[in-house]
């Protein structure tokens, strides 16, 4: 019973050791398609603009999705109004056709690392929009699309 506990103990000690989510949303696209003019939207809060994060994109994707490359268009609203819009790709397959990514069968997962060990300027609401920026109006393939930030830890 004693060494049972003391394992329970170490699984959850190691488990809870890693760095802290501060905000995850991952979103469903339409499964028939996602249209050009559809957008998807994020927002939080923050309350710190001294702490430090790794900011990560995710896209989920399926055997559907017909290329290798896949581009949207990122903008960021500040908490003063201020807006920026980065045009942001990601590579969902090799050369040679092999998926890239996390998953079994037909459905692929990628994270992606945006930017790292950066900081919130302004305390506020921060409010993001993602659309596909990809030649086809109604883009098919693309399953889900997420954003999540973790508190930074520098490396030991």
């Amino acid at each position: 019973m004693k060494k049972l506990l003391l394992f329970s103990a170490i699984v959850i000690l190691l488990c809870s050791c890693g760095p802290k989510r501060f905000y995850e949303d991952i979103q469903s696209v339409n499964p028939k398609a996602w249209n050009m003019d559809s957008a998807l939207h994020f927002q939080f809060d923050v309350t710190d603009s001294m702490q430090y994060y790794d900011f990560y994109l995710y896209v989920r994707n399926n055997s559907d999705y017909p290329m290798q490359n896949f581009y949207v268009f990122f903008t960021t609203e500040f908490p003063n109004g201020q807006c920026a819009q980065d045009t942001l790709g990601f590579i969902l397959c090799d050369k040679y056709g092999k998926w890239t990514g996390k998953g079994q069968g037909d459905l692929k997962e990628n994270r992606f690392l945006f930017r790292s060990n950066i900081r919130f300027a302004h305390c506020g609401q921060y409010k993001f929009t993602v659309r596909q920026a990809m030649r086809d109006e109604n883009l098919v393939g693309i399953s889900d699309f997420g954003l999540s930030l973790f508190e930074h830890q520098a490396n030991n």
